[in-house]
């Protein structure tokens, strides 16, 4: 996912590399946190890695922050409200 965040925001170096890896981290920890199911963070699909990717991004993308928390915010509480997502979901 990394390589795909620094596509994404044109980022030809190494120099944020170990900054953007632990906001994925924390991004898989805030998600694991609301009960999505590890397997699917560990093996994220395009809903989860949309989650991931936004959520840095509103670190990243300074100018755009709001804007991408905003957007994590509403990503996060989708997720939460679908049931193949949450762990022991009834």
């Amino acid at each position: 996912m990394l390589e795909e965040i620094k596509k994404i925001q044109g980022i030809n170096h190494s120099d944020f590399d170990n900054m953007i890896n632990i906001w994925i981290g924390a991004a898989e920890l805030d998600l694991k946190s609301i009960g999505i199911v590890d397997t699917l963070i560990d093996n994220p699909d395009s809903l989860i890695k949309t989650a991931i990717i936004t959520y840095v991004l509103s670190f990243l993308d300074v100018t755009n922050a709001e804007l991408y928390s905003n957007s994590y915010a509403l990503q996060k509480d989708v997720l939460r409200h679908t049931k193949e997502y949450i762990e022991n979901a009834i």
